[in-house]
């Protein structure tokens, strides 16, 4: 895992300010005006920041140090991936919603963009930039949006359309799984059990085929059920980039992207830096990842995190349906019973966790993929999940979810509102644990 790029240093506080925002978009949110548009709403509320220009519909301070946040984000990835020059020149555009209605509508009316409801990068011939909201969206969920959002305008604005799309969304998934409170980072389990298989296999795509794909060919890929694992394979793939090796490395992968920010194509740009310019050279880099992916470990702090989310993402349907449960072992099996997945579809910084796979509710055990030689552990023995104690009434947050036994992980799973409404839902986050 790479441990020199500039963002895994200098990013922690955008968490924070990304937590701010939450909370004091819920403190200070106030009726909105009857048939005023959000566009409308916010002519007069413009400001610039170092990197964006801002249009903002929340408190003005939590609008000025959510554009800190993103500057210094913005900054950090500039730095860690070598400082490319722009194709596009002046501010780009930052946009922060307190509902996700607005947002949704604004980037359809003002810019012709079907865009999710959390944060995103956009680009249409009508403009271009990021938007975020964090209405009834868990705050890492939020942050790791946010970060994607970030990498992939700034790639976008000094690439253009240059970069294969499988080394975008490779390099998205990295920075957005940057850790900003000093625990350990990287990838867990679950996306790990993927790439095994996809390193494993003798019909799936190599590394030739991922780089080659064109923005059609990878829509098309995407859209015919192999979504997760070109997404994780391709996260794979930038992960064996920019591990530190002979002829690999941070160094080499940035002065690929220089030159093709400068022009050059992006098979012509690898041919250069790697040296792959044969069949048998491409085999031979073939085989270097897939050696690399097969011995590749896991986090074990990721691993929590991202179950724990899973965990959270299954309460949380749960406590609307009104059926809580009130043990963990209870919990599992309403979540097998409803087949969930979580999250519902691939997104950078996070590995698709599902019910029915081998060791979903634990937090050091195998997925049970196929090419995973780990085994779970008995859950009376080391690290496991507890369920806190259920609250009864209405309105009342579902129980939190403690790491229990494992005194280096410090994790437990909390919940909170985005929205004064107390008919809003409550959202989960992770924080640390006693």
């Amino acid at each position: 895992m790479v441990n020199n790029l500039a963002i895994y240093a200098s990013t922690r506080c955008a968490t924070r300010l990304l937590v701010a925002l939450v909370m004091a978009s819920t403190a200070n949110a106030s009726p909105q005006a009857a048939k005023s548009s959000w566009w409308d709403r916010t002519a007069n509320s413009q400001f610039s920041a170092q990197s964006h220009r801002i249009r903002s519909d929340l408190p003005q301070a939590t609008s000025q140090s959510t554009a800190e946040g993103i500057d210094r984000l913005w900054l950090s990835v500039d730095s860690g991936l070598g400082q490319l020059r722009p194709r596009s020149l002046g501010l780009q555009q930052a946009l922060l919603f307190f509902s996700q209605e607005d947002l949704t509508e604004t980037l359809r009316t003002q810019f012709a963009v079907d865009a999710p409801s959390e944060a995103c990068a956009f680009f249409s011939p009508l403009g271009q930039g990021i938007a975020v909201c964090t209405e009834d969206t868990p705050p890492p969920v939020c942050t790791r949006a946010l970060t994607a959002a970030i990498v992939g305008e700034y790639l976008r604005i000094c690439c253009g359309g240059d970069l294969p799309p499988a080394l975008q969304t490779g390099l998205a998934d990295l920075l957005a799984r940057v850790d900003h409170s000093g625990l350990e980072s990287g990838i867990g389990e679950a996306g790990l059990a993927v790439t095994r298989d996809c390193a494993a296999s003798t019909t799936g795509p190599r590394v030739r085929d991922l780089l080659l794909m064109d923005r059609d060919a990878w829509k098309l890929g995407q859209a015919t059920g192999a979504s997760e694992q070109l997404n994780e394979q391709a996260s794979s793939v930038v992960r064996f980039l920019t591990a530190q090796g002979a002829s690999i490395g941070l160094a080499h992968f940035q002065r690929y992207l220089r030159l093709v920010c400068e022009g050059t194509m992006s098979a012509d740009a690898f041919a250069l830096v790697y040296g792959v310019r044969d069949d048998a050279g491409w085999e031979q880099f073939d085989a270097r990842w897939r050696a690399f992916a097969l011995a590749e470990k896991p986090s074990a702090t990721e691993t929590v995190r991202e179950r724990l989310a899973f965990l959270g993402e299954g309460l949380r349907a749960l406590d609307g349906e009104g059926a809580t449960p009130s043990d963990l072992a209870r919990l599992e099996l309403e979540l097998k019973e409803r087949d969930i997945v979580s999250p519902a579809q691939w997104r950078p910084g996070f590995s698709q966790v599902r019910s029915q796979a081998q060791g979903a509710g634990d937090p050091t055990g195998s997925t049970g993929a196929s090419g995973s030689a780990a085994k779970p552990k008995p859950r009376a023995k080391g690290a496991h999940f507890e369920l806190g104690a259920v609250q009864a009434g209405v309105g009342k947050a579902p129980p939190e979810i403690l790491v229990v036994g494992d005194h280096k992980i410090r994790l437990k799973l909390i919940w909170l509102k985005t929205r004064p409404e107390p008919e809003a839902p409550w959202v989960w986050d992770i924080g640390r644990g006693n």
